[in-house]
């Protein structure tokens, strides 16, 4: 930690573009627990920090079902923290994490169940916008990674580990120049990184990851270090993370499949993250998305159900957060965005997309797709539609999901995902809107002759779209029911532009 403090420039720079001088300590979070002196004379307690200044920790961890809950202040219990927390009612992660910063030399650690009041709503919004600066801000973030709730804490007992051998070493010149020592290397890995975790899986660690400049993962079989210049284990040696990748549809794929026990944090969660990226790219975000990363970021798909009257947030079906379960992107290929304008309207949820419509016949649902499912068989377009099909949809996706999209009563023009098994339409019309395009080259042998065969270049445009119904009541505005891609001899070139209101 001391050699990145003194030597990582890059390190000093929070997410948001931010440089932080580690040379003097930042201001501390509205309350903070005191660890007291490094011997342990003292018990921890929580202060409020009333704008003081000081060095301090962070702490990433799980908080368990609801009966293995760490300990929390509420009102009634803020007092009685403001006065002492004792060793023998705190959680075994809060013991471990504090055993740690001591060691270190921290005297200060960030805890959430502690140093916010638990049932003031108002406080732990107030505080949960600010958790991006905490986590920035901080001089250190300590992951209890591998522990599933806080009775399990940052240490494990390990087994004893083999003895190095002794071989020796021979320089280039073929001389003896003395010895190296060597031990079994592990092959566990999913004890010896933090991605294997079960905080891994926990969406409030999404933010906390990546925001954090400096880590230290308490994981089952190793300790391992990562900030902006190193990623280590205690044994030296080094492997990617992808776990604090800031490229944000990697970070929506990551932290949508991810658990949380309250549904109504499915955007709360990231209101950090968000808080300090818009510092720095200054876009306008709305519902998990950046107006400068459409339309790209709307060409999203389910990976489940998405279960939306399950949700217990009024989020427009457009947005990523409406579903209650992981999401992934399409792929999209040297695509060009065809929207000729895109609006928000904070105030009602609502998307209006300035682009080509097209009428949908029907929407026929595939169990188990194969080349016959995507156009007739001596259609050109038959197995460009199906290859990429198979190419794009990488994830298993649950049966009766995938669908193909045709605008007349035998032709296939492409494949779609829908968000739900069964999309609520019925006397409603479906329509798919091209949201990004780009034109394929397919070349094929031609020629009855054999000796004389030769080769054209078939092109046709292929546009991605978002699946739309008509919405039941307002017939003016339209709900998302998928995505898709379509595959087209001439395109929407035959349509008029429209300003398409999304709900």
């Amino acid at each position: 930690m001391s050699t990145c403090v003194h030597n990582h420039e890059h390190c000093r720079q929070t997410l948001s573009g931010t440089i932080i001088d580690d040379m003097n300590a930042p201001k501390l979070p509205t309350r903070i627990v005191d660890v007291g002196p490094s011997d342990g004379t003292e018990a921890p307690r929580l202060v409020e920090s009333q704008g003081a200044s000081g060095f301090y920790a962070a702490l990433s961890h799980c908080w368990g079902p609801p009966h293995k809950h760490p300990l929390m202040t509420t009102h009634a219990t803020l007092q009685e923290r403001l006065t002492s927390i004792p060793w023998s009612v705190m959680s075994k992660a809060y013991r471990d994490a504090i055993i740690a910063i001591r060691q270190i030399g921290l005297r200060y650690i960030w805890i959430d169940s502690l140093c916010i009041v638990q049932d003031d709503h108002d406080d732990w919004l107030k505080e949960s916008k600010k958790m991006g600066l905490i986590y920035e801000s901080a001089r250190l973030t300590i992951a209890a990674s591998h522990a599933a709730d806080c009775s399990q804490g940052c240490f494990f007992e390990r087994p004893q580990e083999q003895e190095a051998i002794e071989l020796p070493h021979i320089n280039s010149r073929g001389e003896l120049a003395g010895s190296i020592f060597a031990t079994v290397m592990r092959n566990d890995y999913t004890t010896i990184s933090p991605e294997f975790g079960p905080l891994a899986t926990r969406a409030w660690a999404t933010q906390e990851w990546l925001l954090s400049r400096r880590m230290i993962f308490y994981a089952e079989g190793c300790i391992v270090w990562s900030c902006k210049v190193i990623t280590q284990r205690e044994t030296g040696g080094s492997f990617h993370s992808t776990a604090r990748n800031p490229r944000w549809k990697f970070i929506v794929e990551k932290y949508s499949a991810r658990s949380l026990t309250k549904a109504t944090d499915r955007l709360v969660a990231l209101e950090g993250l968000r808080t300090e990226m818009q510092k720095k790219t200054r876009d306008t975000y709305c519902y998990g998305m950046w107006r400068n990363g459409l339309p790209d970021q709307l060409l999203w798909h389910c990976v489940e159900p998405a279960q939306r009257s399950m949700s217990p947030l009024d989020i427009p079906t457009w947005s990523w957060a409406s579903t209650m379960h992981g999401i992934r992107f399409l792929n999209i290929k040297k695509a060009k965005n065809v929207c000729k304008g895109l609006k928000f309207d904070d105030k009602h949820g609502t998307l209006t997309i300035r682009s080509r419509m097209k009428r949908i016949h029907k929407i026929l649902t595939l169990s188990n797709p194969d080349p016959g499912d995507f156009g007739k068989g001596n259609d050109d377009l038959t197995a460009v539609r199906y290859n990429t099909f198979l190419e794009e949809i990488q994830n298993a996706i649950p049966a009766g999901m995938t669908c193909t999209i045709c605008t007349d009563q035998t032709e296939v023009l492409g494949w779609g995902i829908l968000d739900e098994v069964q999309p609520r339409t019925t006397s409603t019309h479906t329509f798919c809107l091209s949201l990004m395009s780009r034109k394929g080259v397919m070349t094929k042998s031609h020629g009855s002759n054999e000796d004389l065969e030769s080769t054209v270049n078939i092109t046709w445009q292929e546009d991605w779209v978002m699946l739309l119904r008509q919405h039941e009541t307002d017939v003016d505005a339209y709900e998302r029911i998928g995505v898709g891609k379509v595959f087209w001899k001439f395109g929407f070139q035959d349509e008029p532009l429209q300003h398409i209101r999304i709900l």
